[in-house]
């Protein structure tokens, strides 16, 4: 049965000043209003054990392996890890393709959950999931600080987030910070 650790992640986010409201271009071309930078919280380490124990709630299947895909959630990862009893690793990207840093593995059969901070386009997510399937493991499930993309599940992969939070973007032609003259702002990585 799954734990419920009573957390208000919006208020947290809010608190730590982890909303940026503007004029942003994401990687992808498109353009929104409002980013979630959770670094913000993230570099406070109690605050970081609180979200990482929520986290860890959201799957109570026993996994072998947390993933993150990016090194920046990598601390993330640690605290689920902890939790779960689990070891940890994070993906790099070497020319365009994600792969595991150094020395880490995943091993054959393992029972991986996947861990980020913020999804929009899941893009990241997927390659993380193509990741453990091309190792031969079972991506469990992925958990994720705040979903901006309303997807809920990648193929048969479910995802759970903390917070659910959808994201308006617009095409450049049709975005009205653009028309509005709002400075533009370039943001993210892989989304």
């Amino acid at each position: 049965m799954l734990k419920k650790h009573n957390i208000d992640i919006l208020s947290i986010l809010g608190e730590n000043d982890a909303f940026t409201e503007g004029h942003f271009e994401l990687p992808c071309g498109l353009h929104i209003q409002s980013y979630i930078e959770t670094d913000a919280v993230m570099q406070y380490p109690g605050i970081a054990s609180r979200i990482a124990a929520s986290l860890a709630d959201l799957f109570d299947k026993e996994i072998d392996v947390v993933l993150a895909p990016t090194a920046e959630n990598s601390i993330l990862a640690q605290e689920v890890a902890k939790i779960k009893k689990a070891r940890s690793v994070f993906a790099v990207y070497d020319n365009g393709v994600m792969k595991l840093k150094g020395l880490m593995n995943i091993k054959p059969e393992e029972k991986v959950l996947i861990v980020d901070n913020v999804t929009m386009k899941g893009r990241k997510i997927k390659e993380a999931i193509a990741l453990v399937k091309m190792l031969n493991a079972q991506a469990i499930g992925v958990a994720v600080i705040v979903d901006r993309s309303n997807c809920g599940a990648l193929g048969n992969v479910p995802l759970r987030s903390l917070l659910s939070y959808p994201l308006d973007t617009y095409e450049p032609a049709n975005c009205p910070m653009c028309k509005a003259g709002i400075k533009l702002v370039k943001k993210g990585g892989k989304l």
